[in-house]
C-alpha cells in the first residue's frame, strides 16, 4: 500500500524531445530521475552514426513521494503522469533495474527469422526474455513488452542468441 511519504517511482510524460532537459531540470531540483537511454546506429546515404537516444520517447521516470507528485508539473515540459485506471503508474526498484540492463547495449541482426515469430533470447544479459520479432526499416528487431508501461522496449539482437519458440 502506497503512503504520501513513500518514495515510488512513477513515470511522467513529457513534450516530445524535451525528455533531457526535464531529466536535468529534475537532477537540478534534487530529485531522483532516471531517463533510460540507448546506443542506436543510424544509416544515411553517406555515412553511419551512432547516437543516443530516449529508449522510451517522452517517458522520464522519478522516483517522489505521492504528496511531491503535483509540485512537478511546475517543470516546463512535463504533461502528466502516466496513469492505469484513473491511479498514476508506479514502477519497483527491480524493473528500474532491468530497464537500466538494457542501456548502453548495441546488438546486431541476422535475417533468418520471419516477421511476427514468437522468440525468445538464449545467450547474453537477456537471457529469458520472450518476444516478438517485427520488421521496421528493413531490418528485424525482437520486441519486448514491459507491461508495467505498457510500452515497448526494441532491441537489435543476434540470430544466435534468438530460438523461435513453438
Amino acid at each position: 500500500m502506497e503512503t504520501g511519504n513513500q518514495h515510488n517511482w512513477y513515470v511522467v510524460y513529457t513534450v516530445p524531445n524535451l525528455e533531457r532537459k526535464i531529466h536535468l531540470e529534475l537532477e537540478k531540483q534534487k530529485i531522483k530521475a532516471y531517463l533510460p537511454m540507448q546506443r542506436v546506429i543510424r544509416q544515411w546515404s553517406d555515412r553511419k552514426k551512432e547516437l543516443q537516444i530516449p529508449m522510451f520517447p517522452s517517458y522520464v521516470f522519478v522516483k517522489t513521494t505521492e504528496k511531491l507528485r503535483s509540485a512537478l508539473y511546475g517543470i516546463h515540459g512535463i504533461l502528466k503522469f502516466v496513469t492505469f485506471n484513473g491511479r498514476p503508474v508506479m514502477m519497483s526498484d527491480d524493473e528500474i533495474s532491468q530497464i537500466m540492463q538494457f542501456e548502453n547495449t548495441i546488438f546486431k541482426v541476422d535475417n533468418n527469422f520471419i516477421q511476427g515469430d514468437d522468440v525468445i533470447i538464449t545467450n547474453g544479459p537477456f537471457t529469458g526474455l520472450k518476444g516478438n520479432l517485427f520488421c521496421k526499416h528493413g531490418k528485424q528487431r525482437f520486441e519486448i513488452i514491459l507491461k508495467s508501461i505498457n510500452q515497448s522496449l526494441y532491441l537489435e539482437v543476434a540470430a544466435n542468441c534468438l530460438r523461435k519458440l513453438v
